[in-house]
């Protein structure tokens, strides 16, 4: 039996990669072998186009998260011309992730502001978005990997989607940001939407009672730790 190697795939909202803690991070510290492909502020495109990938180049890999994220986010590959005209004026997104700026929604320069006008068509996102999962659900169920998605944001599905999607999507009837806005930890933070650590230890617990059970006892000792600074 292959031992657990998890792979997981997000926004902010599970990128192990930045300054701010989140449930990966935790999971990490209790002892799971992750294998962590997500980005800040990345699309739906990003983060399953490169949990893919990361199936394709790993066959290690027994467990899959694809933490999607809002619809309308665009990610733009940078060139020395391009990161001075779009990424270092933006006042949020002046950063770039792997070559790609995730511009996210802002729409501080002209560009943006006429792809949202013209060329934006969310209708066709989430129909791609939906092909994908189907797509990836089938490749995972055939080599007996077990796949966890997850809603980061609120996707609005298609009723004809949603017969489909109840036993893919773990959170369907809702998602991570909402839950933490209606949770004991919600903070205003302008221009930061990676939610307090607290909100990530319950975070964790829950995702991990899915993924890796036998880390809740791991997790809940280090939470009673982090409650006792």
């Amino acid at each position: 039996m292959l031992k657990q190697k998890i792979l997981i795939s997000g926004c902010g909202l599970s990128w192990g990669g930045q300054e701010r803690k989140v449930w990966t991070n935790i999971l990490k510290v209790a002892g799971a072998d992750i294998v962590d492909v997500g980005g800040p502020a990345v699309s739906n495109q990003w983060i399953v186009d490169h949990a893919f990938i990361a199936l394709l180049d790993d066959s290690f890999i027994t467990d899959v998260v694809i933490q999607l994220t809002s619809l309308g986010k665009l990610d733009v590959e940078i060139t020395a011309d391009r990161e001075q005209s779009l990424v270092i004026p933006d006042l949020i997104r002046n950063f770039t992730h792997q070559g790609i700026w995730p511009s996210s929604a802002s729409q501080e320069h002209l560009s943006k502001k006429l792809w949202y006008e013209y060329l934006y068509s969310p209708n066709l996102e989430q129909q791609e978005l939906f092909c994908k999962i189907m797509l990836i659900d089938s490749w995972c169920n055939m080599r007996n990997i077990k796949l966890t998605i997850v809603q980061g944001y609120h996707i609005p599905w298609a009723e004809s989607q949603l017969g489909y999607l109840k036993d893919k999507i773990y959170n369907l009837d809702s998602n991570i940001w909402h839950d933490y806005e209606r949770s004991k930890y919600y903070v205003v933070e302008e221009g930061n939407t990676v939610p307090d650590l607290g909100f990530q230890f319950d975070l964790a617990l829950k995702l991990a009672s899915i993924i890796s059970p036998d880390r809740i006892d791991k997790i809940c000792h280090i939470q009673k730790q982090f409650k006792a600074i």
